[in-house]
């Protein structure tokens, strides 16, 4: 790194806070970002594991990645996960009073999960404004609690179109509320996939989950052809040539039936009103 571009360093793959001497650890690295004119430091942890963000904030750190999995109390007890819901609020407040961002990854078909759960916590996390979200399905990894609950029977993990169908639906709500989407699907490092023993994974996860969700606008609104920018041709077509929908590249998004256009902005917030009465 010779210091020409914006770069941050990001301290990922556990709970940092956690860390024995991880405030040591932070300011070392914080050291090495002002010697090397770095923007920032990201780190990811559970939200019952931010008790000191002034820490955090004076040295370095921009973006925290918090550990949310669900907004639902009684999937995190299913699922062993030690926090609250409130720990999630609190952690929120806290890192915004301070002005760091925020980003939340969210987990499907966790034990004692349901899709009107799933859609639940979406609504929950859009309403506290994140920064970015990531999104994937609960998988099933060798030598772990969950494998054994899984062989015996009592763990059942989604297949993959139920989840690309929750997915597409929560993915609609970030969108819809204009919160960044950053990943859809379990980060690809070869030790996790080869540790995979079920559950819904696949390497174009992500992109299977947005062709989803064009899908539904084409479906619903009955078109047969659509404009679009260029880099969502893939998504909107080509993964749903069942449709035979024309492509017409545009800046714009919208389908067009017998002269009528139908933006998908449009569509969209009458779509995630739809899924607001799944929940009540």
């Amino acid at each position: 790194y010779h210091g020409t571009e914006e770069c941050e360093i990001g301290l990922y793959g556990g709970t940092f806070t956690a860390i024995d001497e991880w405030k040591r650890l932070l300011e070392r690295v914080h050291a090495v970002a002002l010697e090397l004119n770095v923007k920032g430091i990201r780190i990811s942890t559970r939200p019952d594991e931010l008790k000191d963000i002034t820490f955090l904030h004076d040295n370095g750190v921009v973006l925290v990645e918090i550990g949310v999995q669900s907004m639902v109390q009684d999937v995190l007890d299913a699922s062993e996960r030690n926090h609250t819901v409130d720990d999630v609020k609190d952690a929120v407040l806290r890192l915004k009073e301070k002005n760091m961002k925020v980003s939340i990854h969210l987990m499907t078909g966790l034990p004692n999960d349901e899709k009107a759960k799933d859609i639940f916590s979406a609504f929950e996390v859009a309403k506290l404004r994140p920064d970015g979200i990531r999104i994937h399905p609960t998988l099933v990894l060798k030598n772990t609690k969950l494998e054994k609950a899984y062989r015996a029977g009592t763990y059942i993990p989604q297949s993959l179109d139920e989840a690309i169908e929750i997915v597409s639906d929560m993915l609609s709500i970030f969108k819809n509320d204009k919160i960044s989407v950053e990943r859809l699907g379990m980060y690809q490092d070869f030790e996790t996939v080869r540790n995979v023993v079920a559950g819904p994974y696949h390497p174009a996860f992500g992109e299977l989950v947005s062709a989803k969700l064009y899908r539904k606008f084409l479906l619903s609104t009955g078109a047969k052809e659509v404009h679009a920018p260029g880099t969502l041709r893939s998504q909107i077509s080509g993964r749903n040539k069942d449709l035979e929908v024309k492509f017409e590249e545009s800046k714009e998004l919208f389908a067009s039936k017998d002269g009528e256009k139908i933006g998908f902005d449009e569509w969209l917030s009458k779509y995630v009103s739809s899924l607001e009465e799944l929940i009540r």
